[in-house]
């Protein structure tokens, strides 16, 4: 049986909270909408400790991996059930106009605020791995914000002659609102694994900044009552949060899925700059159709914009820069071992020369290696086994030479080492130490096999004037050599004819 029909498995689990959330949503708006005073104060309060004491129960229970912004989201709801709960007592108990003292003035705004920062943690893993979108997205939101404003919030606050502070904070909370919404957008996108509960998350951001939009516009003009059904999105955004914390998908918000990076090009850079130009140009729509310039719009606008366009740009940079080096690498590395190439050999060798000639550096010495018998076990095993032995073969030589000296494949199966100081003790210590290295046997999984192979050196000395190609030759020609001494012994204590190797 599969894990996705065993019962009670997470499938199931997930399916017990959606229907969970449907009725307990449903069953709150209906008993919300047909109620009023004390009643209606006791079910804004349930609505709201339901989903703190689910949230504390996962957080205690199943102990997520990244509990950051559960425990954001719990400490949220629990301020929010402190306000309802005053809200209870002194308005539909008690009689009050409204709800009084510093608890019922700092809940709310704390409440918020956490609900922000523990949505701002659930799209944190995404952000780190998706190359910039996160952030587009939230540019989006902020940028759709300012003509949100412009066309429905600010002349709605200006028509009830709303003061500058009640503007300005329902401004700022709109463009937050609107930013973590496109950050929350993108990362539902990405995040397939935890899709769930970032849809939830999602429903919650939504129905936040619904619920403040509506605030502002569904008010009576005579009495400047709120529509009693702006509740509801206060209600069903907590009962949201609380499902979000119980469905299985939230345990992997940690595993998002990494995406491709994007380079700095025209169409990113335009991107950014419509959206810093946008409440400017949206400030001078409307100065010349007559009305007046928003200082609110000019100011808290760019304060978030221009924060989220510097690190985008900045990421773009680094994603810019991090392209030309690794083209750079591609460039003067070899693909199958990662040492050095031919290129990275010449240029290493013309350096080392001059720094001798000069006399940067006391001496130096350049040894040309070729594997012997490399063709034989291509030819029988095929060039998969004789590849594996190359990597082999490279990260050997690699561990014989000191940490400033240089390895490098310069083509085949012929290698170049470069080292730098006193040549009368490089040359012998280096020819050891590479024998050494080449000594024992490699696995490579078809056969096990020695590689030995034929060096060629040329010792460089203070004063001696000569180019990387000569160095380079010399070494190449006095490997050969070294190899057909090797190959006119074997052939004589073997008594065989064997053929003499060929020069490629």
């Amino acid at each position: 049986m599969t894990r996705s029909s065993t019962p009670g498995g997470p499938p199931t689990r997930g399916r017990t909270v959606h229907v969970g959330f449907a009725v307990a949503a449903l069953a709150v708006c209906a008993a919300y909408l047909l109620t009023g005073g004390a009643a209606r104060h006791l079910v804004s309060l349930v609505a709201t400790v339901i989903p703190a004491a689910a949230v504390l129960a996962v957080l205690a229970v199943r102990r997520p991996p990244r509990p950051q912004p559960w425990w954001c989201a719990g400490a949220a709801l629990l301020l929010l059930s402190a306000d309802s709960a005053t809200w209870l007592v002194q308005v539909g108990l008690g009689g009050a106009d409204r709800a009084s003292g510093v608890l019922a003035e700092v809940a709310v705004p704390l409440g918020y605020l956490g609900l922000l920062a523990a949505a701002v943690l659930v799209v944190m893993p995404t952000a780190r791995v998706d190359n910039g979108r996160v952030i587009d997205a939230s540019i989006m939101g902020v940028g759709l914000a300012g003509l949100l404003w412009s066309l429905v919030l600010h002349p709605a606050l200006v028509e009830r002659g709303a003061g500058a502070g009640e503007r300005g904070s329902t401004l700022l909370i709109v463009l937050l609102l609107s930013g973590t919404l496109g950050a929350m957008v993108r990362t539902w996108v990405d995040a397939r694994a935890s899709r769930a509960t970032v849809t939830y998350f999602l429903v919650a951001s939504g129905l936040t900044l619904v619920g403040n939009v509506a605030r502002v516009v569904a008010v009576d003009p005579v009495t400047g009552a709120t529509a009693s059904w702006v509740g509801l999105t206060w209600v069903v955004a907590y009962a949201a949060t609380g499902a979000a914390a119980v469905h299985p998908a939230a345990a992997a918000l940690t595993t998002p899925e990494p995406r491709p990076a994007r380079r700095l090009g025209a169409g990113a850079l335009t991107y950014l700059g419509l959206a810093l130009a946008l409440n400017p140009v949206i400030a001078a729509v409307r100065g010349l159709a007559g009305g007046e310039a928003d200082l609110l719009q000019l100011s808290l606008g760019p304060l978030l914009l221009v924060p989220l366009v510097l690190v985008r740009v900045s990421q773009l940079a680094r994603l810019h820069a991090s392209a030309e080096q690794e083209l750079v690498y591609q460039a003067t590395h070899d693909e199958l071992t990662g040492l050095p190439n031919r290129r990275a050999a010449d240029r290493r060798v013309a350096e080392a020369v001059e720094a001798v000639r000069t006399g940067a550096a006391p001496g130096g010495l350049v040894c040309f290696l070729d594997l012997d018998g490399f063709k034989d076990i291509n030819d029988r095993y095929g060039h998969h086994v004789g590849d594996r032995l190359l990597v082999h073969v490279a990260d050997r030589l690699r561990s014989a030479v000191r940490g400033e000296d240089f390895v490098a494949r310069f083509g085949g199966d012929e290698f170049v080492v470069v080292l730098v100081g006193d040549p009368d003790r490089l040359e012998a210590e280096a020819t050891r130490r590479l024998d050494a290295a080449l000594a024992h046997e490699f696995d490579l999984g078809a056969l096990t096999t020695g590689a030995r192979a034929s060096v060629g050196t040329v010792v460089l000395r203070p004063g001696t004037r000569t180019t990387a190609e000569k160095v380079l030759s010399a070494a190449d020609t006095r490997m050969y050599a070294t190899k057909r001494r090797r190959h006119d012994a074997a052939r004589a204590s073997s008594g065989a004819t064997i053929p003499r190797p060929a020069r490629t």
